[in-house]
């Protein structure tokens, strides 16, 4: 049995989190067990990796000193040099930093790409080099995220693993949309939906603008927002601003997301940027129709209600594509994720197995 240790968990459940939840599931513990580095003071789902057997150690954060957090993850691999292998799920370049003690202790460093973009893009720029170096598999969860993490030279070469859920979960169910429903007191409103951190990243301010608009012209308009972070003051400020408090439903993190989402009409998700954009999948696999930005990588587009649009298009276009969904009819879309290769028990051929 090998014990592989796993960097990338963080105490929000987001995409790269949601992945490697899916991944823990889905490997055999008879041949494979997954444990965890975290450089968070939480970690989330923890109580279930842990009741399932595995380890999770805590490091300090690069912010803290990173001869703080080298010696810590030092001690680490020193203790258990079981671990042969460490995987890092990534967002920037900038994880190289951490790297560099497992490659000195002659460790396999296997890379795994979440993004397509930073904010931090002059380390990025500056880190991505030695990440190249010290990398001796790279996977990403799609093109965009791969030529980015990694470069052209080695991102034409670098894996593209589907990000695949457990449809099961999410599977359009009626019972379940009214049940949520009456629990989050709707009724028959016109239910947006949006998953997301509240950082700049998912452009949470353009998604009020484009829901101030369609209020002003549908007032049983209703925004779900799932997620929490470091904006979250600016962003409730602003919608304060937009008079829209008690039309919108500021959820924080949640773990009930596959039936919060049964409860929506319509998924909509202006990121800035993303590496693939996990959520989207998880949308369709609940039968909603999704508007994206042009900025989420098209292979999330499995069924035919998913349209892209430009983050420079009017207010209108978006309110008018979110609104021609009203009276859309929900399918089980299982049997297209299947095909398309993102239902975790039916993996496709890119699926790590």
């Amino acid at each position: 049995m090998n014990r592989v240790l796993v960097y990338g968990m963080t105490n929000n459940p987001g995409g790269i989190e949601t992945y490697l939840r899916n991944l823990f599931r889905l490997v055999n513990p008879t041949k494979v067990i997954l444990d965890f580095v975290v450089d968070f003071p939480e970690m989330c789902y923890a109580g279930e990796f842990q009741n399932e057997g595995a380890r999770i150690f805590y490091i300090s954060a690069k912010s803290q000193g990173i001869w703080k957090q080298w010696k810590e993850l030092y001690k680490i691999l020193k203790q258990n040099p079981e671990y042969r292998y460490i995987y890092f799920n990534i967002l920037d370049a900038g994880a190289a930093i951490t790297m560099v003690v497992p490659w000195l202790l002659g460790k396999k460093i296997i890379v795994h790409s979440h993004n397509n973009n930073t904010e931090k893009i002059k380390l990025h720029r500056i880190c991505r080099p030695f990440l190249n170096f010290f990398s001796s598999m790279r996977f990403a969860c799609s093109k965009s995220a791969a030529f980015y993490m990694y470069g052209n030279q080695y991102g034409k070469k670098a894996q593209i693993i589907p990000n695949a859920i457990d449809c099961k979960r999410y599977q359009w169910n009626p019972s379940t949309r009214l049940l949520k429903r009456e629990e989050l007191g709707i009724g028959g409103e016109y239910v947006i939906c949006h998953v997301g951190r509240l950082s700049k990243q998912k452009n949470v301010k353009k998604l009020l603008d484009i829901f101030s608009y369609i209020h002003e012209k549908e007032r049983s308009a209703v925004l779900l927002s799932i997620g929490d972070g470091e904006s979250r003051d600016e962003i409730l400020e602003y919608a304060k601003s937009l008079n829209l408090m008690d039309k919108i439903l500021f959820l924080g993190r949640r773990y009930d997301v596959p039936e919060l989402l049964q409860a929506a009409d319509v998924f909509v998700f202006p990121s800035l940027y993303e590496g693939f954009g996990i959520v989207a999948i998880e949308a369709q696999a609940a039968g909603l129709p999704c508007v994206l930005s042009d900025r989420v990588p098209r292979e999330v587009q499995v069924t035919q209600d998913v349209i892209f649009l430009g983050l420079d298009e009017p207010l209108e276009r978006w309110a008018n594509k979110i609104m021609k969904y009203k009276n859309h009819i929900r399918k089980n879309t299982r049997d297209r994720l299947i095909e398309a290769g993102y239902d975790i028990e039916y993996p496709g051929q890119a699926q790590i197995r």
